[in-house]
């Protein structure tokens, strides 16, 4: 299963992500469902085996915006068909929202932002390998 992630820093004062979402909408020939203010998704079917692709938008903060690309699309191939939505979404990004730039994509950088680690209670979340750590002993 593909899942392909990217955040982007926006330029200070970016504040209404509304219209430029919703023109990736009409550009891509697809609905943006708005799920909540800071949430958004839309589906698109890419390749001739009609690939169901799901792509999350989440405004993190005031200067982030973090993409999310889903699909049954196996890993084990470098899952081209999810990274060139994931390519194509973040290229029309980029020229809708100017003085925007990338500043993580797990396909270039790894999994795991470097640097960060995101906080369940007062401890840091390792993921869930660290959770099974000294199962079946």
């Amino acid at each position: 299963m593909a899942r392909l992630e990217a955040l982007l820093s926006l330029q200070p004062g970016s504040l209404n992500l509304r219209q430029p979402l919703d023109q990736l909408g009409v550009e891509l020939a697809t609905e943006l469902t708005w799920l909540d203010p800071r949430n958004a998704c839309l589906n698109l079917v890419a390749g001739p085996s009609a690939l169901q692709v799901q792509v999350l938008f989440e405004l993190r903060g005031r200067d982030q915006l973090s993409v999310l690309v889903n699909s049954r699309e196996g890993m084990s191939s470098g899952a081209p068909l999810s990274r060139a939505v994931l390519e194509q979404v973040l290229d029309r990004l980029l020229r809708l929202l100017p003085g925007t730039s990338l500043a993580y994509r797990s396909d270039r950088d790894g999994p795991i932002r470097q640097g960060t680690a995101q906080q369940v209670g007062n401890t840091p979340y390792l993921g869930a390998s660290t959770l099974d750590h000294g199962k079946g002993s």
